[in-house]
């Protein structure tokens, strides 16, 4: 309580100095929520079509270039499709797989909605359309899934296949790459990663869906639900290296789930591991009967969730991110050890694609059989009453894909039809692919570090020495990786905000005192 009341009169002595005082930041320093609307759960009438298209179209410099490339059967308009979308500054950066043949760019941008006139805009390839050109394996073959990171970062997995609904002799194979854009820089290439094939195969990997963790250097975990070798790629910025942590009983299909229709489509197709979340920061010390302690030090809370479902199956899982980081663990862990490490969350109502987290802890997924987007808040238990449905439409949701936020706390999630696309069923003659939009008044999970203050990230603050330990399957950097109880967080909200209450210097007078002299010498 002491320790309260000397932030309050703090913050009081400083707030009367500086009062109409011009402050020295422009309007952007605000907070980082403190632009964004009032956070309001999404409902279904709140979800708007943004974009629609019954074919997707690029942006060829010159028409002739289309005519020319329609000719040659480098652009069949019916053979795109997009998957993925992530949200930055004033566009959407989108993903068009290389499934057939005929897609000139796989990894492309359009204006945010509020800024385009039409409603089916061209893709501009991105960042160049060298840099998309099919056959040339020093430029992007096949990207699905892509991240955005709180630093501008765009980071796009690479199977290097294409044609993987239809492969023949002219399917290119080159080697599956991560490849790393800086969107502040002009989308210009900071880095990429060539894959070993004893992590990812060159011949039939497919790499799907990512999401980035700005822990110590940087991480990335990658699904790869390919048929011979699902799990999740782990890949570490700061090593420059990357491995795999497989389970057969949580990542593979699940037969109860492969067969199930969409929209009178019947599939049966056996997909393993592919939505893929990274939750908030929490103490995984803190359970069930220990939820009502002391609050703790910001820098207690340092472990995250990996959330993640193969699309064939009903269940939702998870795994500590401590323990994905750890390179020794995934080399040498038996199956039974990966498995303990595994929590199963519960089931959905129905198979899962696309999903995505919050920087609040609310996990955002479909529901493809239901034509449905649901919410579950990640701080209760993953049951049938916590998971609510907040939009259903037989019409217009019919297979929702890649989700994104954006800094104005919109929600955007594609549908993409791609049960008729894999069926052969495309109509052109209507609409296929759509991007709806909804407020929800959050950020994108990238944001979570921000919360807390960056504690355990490489933003100057200290961390643990070692990037990972040297025991094979004991704690990582020191953190313990036990997986908390029945809520998947094992921790109140409370918990992951910095309580600065508790971190406050001993010298507290001395700290008064000088900020009272620079505002006094402020006010002269």
């Amino acid at each position: 309580m002491l320790n309260v009341l000397r932030v309050l009169v703090a913050t009081v002595l400083i707030v009367k100095c500086t009062h109409s005082q011009t402050s020295p930041f422009p309007p952007q320093f605000t907070g980082p929520t403190d632009h964004l609307r009032t956070r309001v759960p999404p409902t279904e009438s709140q979800f708007r079509v943004v974009y629609e298209w019954r074919v997707i179209d690029f942006a060829f410099p010159l028409e002739q270039l289309r005519l020319t490339a329609i000719y040659n059967h480098d652009y069949i308009p019916q053979n795109n499709l997009i998957s993925d979308v992530k949200a930055f500054a004033n566009r959407l950066y989108v993903t068009m797989p290389r499934m057939l043949p005929g897609v000139p760019a796989t990894l492309g941008w359009v204006v945010m909605p509020d800024n385009n006139g039409r409603t089916d805009p061209e893709i501009e390839p991105f960042p160049s359309w060298a840099m998309n050109e099919r056959a040339n394996c020093s430029a992007m073959q096949f990207v699905q899934g892509i991240a955005i990171d709180a630093y501008g970062i765009l980071w796009a997995v690479d199977s290097g296949r294409t044609e993987t609904l239809a492969p023949g002799p002219g399917s290119v194979v080159c080697g599956p790459k991560l490849w790393m854009f800086d969107l502040r820089r002009n989308g210009s290439l900071i880095h990429r990663y060539d894959f070993p094939e004893e992590v990812v195969s060159r011949g039939s990997n497919y790499l799907n869906k990512i999401v980035v963790d700005d822990a110590f250097g940087g991480f990335a975990y990658i699904t790869d639900n390919s048929g011979a070798d699902p799990g999740i790629v782990v890949f570490s910025r700061k090593l420059n290296t990357a491995w795999k942590v497989r389970d057969n009983n949580s990542m593979r299909a699940a037969q109860n789930a492969v067969q199930f229709a969409v929209n009178g489509t019947n599939l049966g197709f056996a997909i393993h591991i592919d939505g893929i979340a990274l939750g908030p920061y929490f103490n995984p010390n803190v359970v069930g009967d220990n939820l009502n302690r002391q609050p703790l030090h910001y820098d207690e809370n340092f472990e995250r969730n990996v959330y993640y479902s193969p699309l064939s199956s009903f269940h939702l899982y998870s795994i500590p991110a401590s323990v994905l980081r750890n390179p020794d663990f995934a080399r040498t862990a038996s199956p039974r050890q990966v498995m303990a490490a595994v929590t199963d969350h519960g089931v959905k109502s129905s198979q899962t694609d696309g999903m995505i987290m919050d920087n609040e802890g609310n996990l955002f997924f479909g529901l493809l059989a239901e034509h449905a987007i649901a919410q579950w808040n990640s701080y209760t238990p993953f049951t049938v009453d916590h998971q609510r449905v907040i939009a259903r439409d037989p019409f217009y949701i019919q297979w929702t894909d890649g989700m994104s936020f954006d800094s104005e706390g919109h929600l955007y999630v594609v549908v993409n039809r791609l049960h008729n696309f894999v069926a052969g069923r495309l109509d052109t003659n209507h609409v296929n692919f759509r991007i709806l939009r909804s407020t929800t008044g959050t950020q994108s999970y990238v944001n979570t570090a921000a919360v807390i203050n960056g504690a355990v990230t490489d933003n100057g603050i200290s961390i643990p020495d070692g990037i990972y330990d040297t025991t094979a399957f004991g704690q990582f950097a020191g953190f313990p990786t036990t997986t908390p109880q029945y809520s998947g967080l094992g921790s109140e909200r409370r918990y992951y905000y910095n309580n600065a209450a508790t971190n406050i210097n001993s010298k507290f007078l001395l700290t008064v005192l000088t900020l009272l002299a620079v505002c006094l010498h402020l006010r002269r």
